[in-house]
Formats: C-alpha cells, sequence, structure tokens
C-alpha cells in the first residue's frame, strides 16, 4: 500500500473511531434510560387534594383526604397529625440525604422501623416508590399508602 493511502486512512480512522465510539454510547444510554428525552418531574404548585391512608398491619387503619399545598408524600404524611390521634416521628439520615419515617403512634400504640421486622413503606398510586418520601411531589387526586409490613 501507498504510504500516503496508508497516512490517509489512519488520519481519517483518528476521527472516525471516536465519533462511532461517541454514538454507541449515546444509543447505549439511550436503550438502557440513562439517557432521556422526557421532561423532568415539576412541583405542583398549588393546592392539592390526595388520600392518605395508613395500614398499622394489626387491624387498624387510618384514611383521610387531605389538601395542602405543594406536598411531597411525607409532608403529606406529617399533616395527618391534625385529623386525629396519630404522630409521625421522620428523622434526616445523612447517609441517605433523606427524611426517612422511624415510628407513627396512632391511639396511643407506636409502630416503630425495625420492631419485630416491620418498617414503613408507602406506594403511590398502588406503585412502591423508588424514591424516599420527602422527595416525590404529590399530584391532585393521588393516593398515598403507607403500610406497616413485616418482611
Amino acid at each position: 500500500m501507498d504510504k500516503k493511502i496508508k497516512s490517509n486512512v489512519f488520519f481519517s480512522l483518528k476521527f472516525l473511531i471516536p465519533i462511532l465510539i461517541l454514538i454507541g454510547l449515546l444509543l447505549s444510554g439511550i436503550s438502557a434510560g440513562i439517557i432521556t428525552f422526557e421532561k423532568p418531574l415539576e412541583k405542583i404548585t398549588g393546592k392539592i387534594t390526595a388520600e392518605l391512608k395508613i395500614d398499622f398491619n394489626d387491624g387498624k387503619n387510618f384514611s383521610q383526604s387531605i389538601t395542602i399545598e405543594n406536598s411531597t408524600v411525607l409532608s403529606l404524611l406529617l399533616e395527618a397529625e391534625k385529623f386525629e390521634d396519630i404522630a409521625i416521628d421522620a428523622n434526616y439520615y445523612e447517609q441517605y440525604q433523606s427524611y426517612l419515617v422511624d415510628s407513627i403512634t396512632y391511639m396511643g400504640k407506636t409502630y416503630k422501623s425495625g420492631d419485630q421486622g416491620h418498617w414503613w413503606i408507602f406506594k403511590v398510586n398502588n406503585e412502591f416508590a423508588i424514591e424516599s418520601a420527602d422527595k416525590i411531589y404529590v399530584s391532585d387526586n393521588d393516593l398515598i399508602e403507607w403500610k406497616f409490613e413485616g418482611f
């Protein structure tokens, strides 16, 4: 092969290979869902009304329709303290960079996460959340369900 042709081929490959790698990475990111063109979730402004249900896993249940402004799942739960004999204990955990519900006291009984293998979990519109309750915003007519679940 002619030396000039070899030089031109190598010069072209120096540009072509990185471009092909970038295109491959972009397509891989899109197919894996890492790169998305969807509009990011925004918090709802104004008042919303959502249904809050709490299952204490011992026959006791709490259910209330709550109207609140700019609410996360956690702030909606905390708003329940205004309605009945209910108290919420949520604390910030640096390692998770989130607030977690440590216990809910209802009708004089405390249901504490970690007691006898039970933990507080929640769903939004019948789907388990993939983020903590202080990071998920509630939309109008959402159903928020908390359960003291044993594992």
